[in-house]
């Protein structure tokens, strides 16, 4: 038998129930699916990475959606729970879906899609303010801009540069 999975849930009284295998980034998307009736729960737990035992307690036997990560196999066992939980879309908090069976996904009749890239802006392009950059494209494959009195050279190949007042409304993290 699974041990119960700890989660805190967000709008309770929401109509669509959607799970999240892992905690995520800020408010926003919680925000974002709350204020669109959906009622979510995010799974708590400290493992690195749920079993698919411990992601079909979390799907059970009613649920819309499923919003899960790169670390977890989203194939024919995954889905097909989904499917039986009444379930219509799958998405992974990821900007790579190389750990989703699209085929398996279709075969249940599961819509897939994937986190966006984000975009980190950068004030000051030098010796830090470049290397931090290089660590967000490389590591996390974010989209950057950055704002500097002088032309970044060593990161031109990889960003945007911008004025600051425009990089003010760019709407993501910065």
């Amino acid at each position: 038998m699974v041990k119960p999975i700890t989660i805190e849930v967000w709008n309770p009284s929401g109509k669509y129930r959607v799970v999240s295998t892992k905690s995520m980034p800020g408010t926003r998307w919680i925000r974002l699916l709350a204020d669109n009736d959906c009622r979510l729960e995010i799974c708590t737990e400290n493992k690195t990475i749920l079993s698919v035992d411990g992601i079909l307690a979390l799907i059970g036997d009613r649920c819309d959606a499923v919003i899960g990560q790169l670390t977890e196999d989203w194939g024919e066992v995954l889905f097909s729970a989904l499917k039986r939980a009444c379930g219509t879309a799958f998405s992974n908090m990821a900007v790579g879906y190389n750990n989703v069976d699209v085929e398996a996904a279709t075969r249940n009749g599961i819509a897939v899609g994937n986190t966006p890239g984000q975009t980190v802006g950068v004030i000051g392009a030098g010796r830090i303010g470049s290397a931090y950059g290089r660590m967000m494209i490389e590591g996390f494959k974010m989209n950057l801009i950055y704002y500097d009195l002088y032309q970044a050279t060593r990161l031109e190949k990889f960003v945007t540069g911008m004025q600051s007042n425009e990089l003010l409304y760019i709407p993501s993290s910065i």
